[in-house]
Order: C-alpha cells, then structure tokens, then sequence
C-alpha cells in the first residue's frame, strides 16, 4: 500500500524527563514525522512549557532546545523484521533536549509541547486540523528526585495485516519504581494554519492542562483503536502489544506507562503513534541441499553435513528429526549433526521461526553407515623375490568399483579387479598403495605402504676370531640355505658355497674381514661379516681387547722399550694422528690424547727411541 502524501508530517511521539540532582531535571522529546510526505521539515527549535500544576495562569519556564540529530528509522524496524515497507512510507525521529532547576512545589509541573499537525490520511481520526500534546508531570514535593519511564525502542512502523502481533515495548525506568501498561487516549495540541491561541500550529506558549483527548471515529476509541481480531492489548506488566490487525489503513494510537512507588502514583509517559497496516512483501524462501541434489552428503556415514539455501532469512531452526534425544536442533547456518544408528530421518529446516513470514521445509534423509574401504596384503617382500597378494576387507555394496594404483614400477600399476593379481616391484624401498572405493556418488580412498627390503634374511657369520700367522679360520654361518663366502682381501677358501668352511690368509696380513651372504628359499638374501686378526709371533702383539677382563687390556711394547723412554705414535686408518707419549710407559689402553676411548678398528703405532724408529706396524683394537 502507497500512503498518500500530504502537507502533514508528524506520526507521533513521547517526553520524559531524568532527575539531575539538586532540583535539576533533564527533559527529553523525541519527535517522528513523516519523512515521505511534503510536510514540514523537524523544526529547528521545539518550545518546552513547565507549569505549576496548581497554577497555570502562565509558564514557570518555558524552553526552547535546539533539535538533535535526525535518525532514520530502519526499514527492519517494522515489528516483522523479514518484510520489506511498502513504496511511499518512510519514518524518521529527532530528539529535543533541555535542562530545567524545579524546587519542590505543592502539586508538582506538567511539561507540555504542542504542535500540529498529523497525517490527514490517518483512517481512526479526523485528523485533518488535530495537532499533537506530548506532556508529563513531576510529582508533588519531589524530595526524591524522580526521573519518569523512558520509552527506549524505535516503535515499529508497519504491521502486517492478519498477522498476530508480539511487540515488546521497551521501557528504562531508573528508580526501580513498578510499572503498568495501558491503551490510553491521545491529545490535541496546535490546529490547523490560521488558527490563534492554543489553536495555531505551534502554540506559544504551549497551553496549560487540561487537555482534550483526541476523538476516535466510531467504532474505534482509544482503548480499541485498530481493527483486530483479537483486539490489539497491551499487556499492563511487561507492555507487550498483541493482537492480529485485520485491515489495512494508518492508525494512531496512545500507550501510557504509569510509575508507582509503594502504591503512590508517580508520573505517566505517554507514547503518541501511528501503525502502518499493510500487506507485507516477503520473499523468504526455507531451502536445503536435499540427498537427490547432492547424494554425496550421504557419504559420512552416521554425520551428515548440512547446508542452508535459504532465501531472506534472518534465523534459521534446524531439527535433525532424531527420536532419542531432545538436543537434535541447531541455529547454524551450515551445521553438522552425527546420528546414533542408521534409519530414515526427517530433517526440518524453519526460516524465521516464530515471525509470520517464516517458511519450512521437510526433507527425509536416509542415513546409512559409513563404508570405508580396507586391504590386507601378504607375501615376500624382499626385493629379489617380491611377490604381494591384495584383499579387500569388509563389506561393500552391490554397486561398489575398485581402482587400485601399486606406482609406476608395479608389474600392474593399476587395477579396477576387486581382487587384483600379484603384485611385484622393480625397486626395493617404500611403495604406496592406494585403493578407491566409489558407490553411488560416494568416493573412498585409503593409502598405505609397504617396504621391499635389499636384505631381508637374518643371517649370522660367526663370532670374531684371532689366530696365529699360517693358521687356517674355520667359519660357521647360518641363517638360510645357500651361501657364499668372499672377503675384502685375498684369502683362500676351501669352499666358499658351504655354511661352514676354512680361510687361509695371505701372509703378511694383520687383520682381515670375511663376508657371507646367505640366500633362503624364497631367494631373499642378508649379508653378514666377521673379523680375522692375524698374531704374529715375531713381533709385539698386534691386538688389543680393553674390556676390563685382564687379557690383551694394553699395548705391551715391554720387549721393545724396557726403559720406557722411547715415543709412541698412534695414528688412524686414515694417517691422523690420535695418541702421543713421550716417554711411554707400555700401557696404551685404546684412548685418544683426551682419555676417551677410540672406536674399535685397525690403528698403526711408530715407536721411535730417540733419532732411531725401533719399530712401526698396526694395533687392532677390540673391545668384545
């Protein structure tokens, strides 16, 4: 509905006063006009009168504050926050304030502004030449510094036709004094252009009480003053306005909110406004991705993942429609909810809940257990005889697909077989396995590994040995089923393809490393060494074995250096030199120039006795 323009502009308004202290008192108006007609603009100044109340012949004070800010009042400020206004309507408020010092006087003030005029399209009243009384009092006596009730909310400006009505009016009353909530009439106040006295638009003074109620055309008075069924009410404690208008029109109407202090009436704010009764325009729209747009939020199993598609929503109530227990809602735009088992759930999404222009919408979702894909695998997996066997475990449905990815150097580096065929690999080390799962629109996919080892039989070469220059080493391996034995230097076997032979080594050599490498049945192979240390018979001992059992526990160089004032020089394999004395006391235990015990290994000593090197050759050492 299009409200008609006109040279009229105001649609109501309140004043209230808060108490300072020391008599003095902060006065507030709030004005609303009309801001889509051709009426006036707020006026720049609005004129306060203050009267005695047992004595009006003239003002005690009259004020005259400067106008506040001009505020819009929001298009969701309608009493339904999901309709649009209609074309044409448009509310704005400013605020008057002003500061007046009242002494306690018998009777107390009224305040009063006045001035014309309202909206002649108004349907309850003639208001083509009716003007507007905005006024309060100030109790007898105030010793208490009172302060009225404020009205603190924006009044709605449209109510919806045949739509029930809950409006909360709020209210800040600050001396805790109790309240009640009425329909009550409205005043007259300035009249139309021409007019003298209390009759002209803007009376200046404001004229004193009393003042006349303005007159409802029939059936509507104040108490019933826009059509509805139910009649519209106020609630007298908590000032809620219900009721369920019927026809579409502009109503004014009056809501007074009365303080009491121990039963003792105090003062009335008196709220002066016009309702919009229209059609409302809305467009919202409860909406849901549902399982037949989109089968894959079925995928998760037991959670599902909702989305909200609604249209003009401002709220949204989600009810996961889960028959054991009542904590089965959400308010969220896009919630997840997990069931407890399977079975066939109706979801329920409300936009707006509890506002008229709310929608809903039911969806069943058939929740389902969660399938997840998983394998076993067996065989060799060592790499000279690899040979890997796949399963799927669990159960899957009828229309489930395979896809299987072994890697690139795989014999098959894919397979869509639910059961694949042996698997081999042309390089030891880690492989990733993956396997997708895909049944209707759902996609699974598990990753795993396995590792293909170089050396994977547990093979043993024997113990270490010592032995005597010309003496044959008699080995033992074990671990697996062929054998070959080699060395990193030249040695004679008797038979290096047995698990136990016998090694002549090359004269001259100290100390010697002998390898075996086993194959077992599968043709898998591990690799495993012993060391050789040669005695010779002709020189210092060439091993030591430090390991506190009393035997070989220091390099014994007694023969060579009886007087212990020869040097020694020990250096490493690789020339570098790790031990020193000068004067050495034949009692070298294995430690480098720090104290600290040298790696087991080959070394070589020089021992030099004063311009003469009396002798050099290698020390191994070993601590088993």
């Amino acid at each position: 509905m299009a409200f008609k323009a006109n040279s009229a502009h105001l649609v109501g308004g309140h004043i209230s006063y808060t108490c300072l202290g020391g008599n003095n008192y902060e006065i507030r108006l709030r004005i609303y006009r009309d801001c889509a007609s051709g009426g006036a603009a707020f006026d720049a100044n609005a004129r306060f009168a203050i009267y005695e109340t047992n004595n009006t012949a003239s003002p005690f004070v009259v004020l005259n504050p400067a106008k506040g800010p001009t505020i819009p009042v929001p298009a969701n400020s309608t009493g339904n926050p999901c309709i649009t206004p209609p074309p044409g309507l448009c509310t704005e408020y400013a605020e008057y304030v002003a500061t007046a010092t009242l002494p306690p006087v018998v009777g107390g003030y009224t305040i009063s502004h006045q001035r014309c005029c309202r909206n002649a399209s108004i349907s309850n009243i003639n208001a083509a030449a009716v003007g507007n009384t905005y006024t309060t009092t100030i109790p007898s006596m105030d010793t208490t510094c009172n302060s009225s009730p404020e009205y603190t909310s924006v009044a709605p400006i449209v109510l919806c036709i045949n739509e029930p009505q809950n409006l909360k009016l709020d209210v800040n009353e600050a001396d805790g004094d109790s309240l009640y909530f009425e329909l009550c009439d409205i005043l007259e106040g300035g009249g139309s252009v021409g007019g003298a006295g209390c009759a002209t638009t803007i009376p200046n003074p404001p004229c004193p009480p009393p003042y006349t109620p303005v007159t409802f055309l029939p059936p509507y008075t104040s108490s019933n003053p826009i059509p509805a069924v139910p009649a519209m009410a106020v609630d007298p404690q908590t000032g809620v306005l219900t009721g369920t208008p019927n026809q579409i029109g502009q109503y004014v109407f009056g809501v007074c909110v009365s303080e009491y202090r121990n039963g003792v009436f105090m003062s009335t704010t008196r709220l002066d406004y016009q309702f919009n009764v229209t059609s409302c325009i809305t467009n919202v729209v409860s909406d849901m991705i549902t399982p037949a747009e989109d089968p894959e939020i079925l995928c998760d199993g037991l959670t599902v993942q909702f989305t909200s598609e609604s249209v003009g929503a401002f709220d949204l109530l989600w009810d996961f429609g889960d028959p054991s227990t009542t904590a089965d809602t959400s308010t969220q735009t896009n919630p997840s909810y997990t069931y407890t088992v399977p079975g066939n759930y109706t979801v329920r999404l409300i936009a707006n809940p509890g506002l008229p222009c709310g929608d809903t919408l039911d969806i069943v979702f058939p929740v389902k257990y969660e399938i997840i894909p998983n394998f076993s695998d067996s065989g060799v997996y060592c790499f000279e005889a690899n040979e890997v066997y796949f399963k799927t475990l669990g159960n899957y449905p009828a229309n489930s697909t395979f896809a299987w990815d072994f890697g690139t150097d795989a014999n098959f580096p894919t397979s869509l077989l639910q059961t694949p065929p042996p698997i081999t690999w042309s390089s030891p080390g880690k492989h990733i396995i993956t396997l997708t799962l895909t049944y209707g629109s759902c996609v699974k996919v598990l990753r795993d590994s396995l590792e293909l080892s170089n050396l994977s039989v547990g093979v043993d070469a024997g113990p270490d040995q010592t032995i005597g220059e010309g003496e044959f080493v008699n080995v033992n391996a074990t671990g697996g089923t062929n054998y070959y034995w080699f060395s990193n230097r030249a040695v004679d076997f008797s038979d290096p393809f047995k698990a136990s032979t016998s090694a002549l080594l090359t004269e001259g050599d100290d100390t010697v490393k002998l390898y075996v490498k086993v194959t077992d049945p599968l043709g898998c192979e591990g690799l495993d060494s012993m060391t050789v240390i040669v005695f010779s018979e002709d020189g210092p001992i060439n091993f030591m074995t430090p390991n506190g059992d009393g035997l070989n526990e220091y390099l014994d160089l007694g023969d060579l250096n009886p007087d212990g004032d020869c040097s020694i020089f020990i250096m490493n394999r690789w020339g570098s030199e790790v031990y020193r004395e000068d004067d050495y006391g034949n009692d070298w235990t294995g430690v480098d120039r720090g104290g600290n015990e040298l790696s087991d290994g080959t070394y070589y000593f020089i021992l030099q006795c004063g311009s003469e090197i009396r002798y050099k050759g290698p020390i191994t050492l070993m601590r088993y």
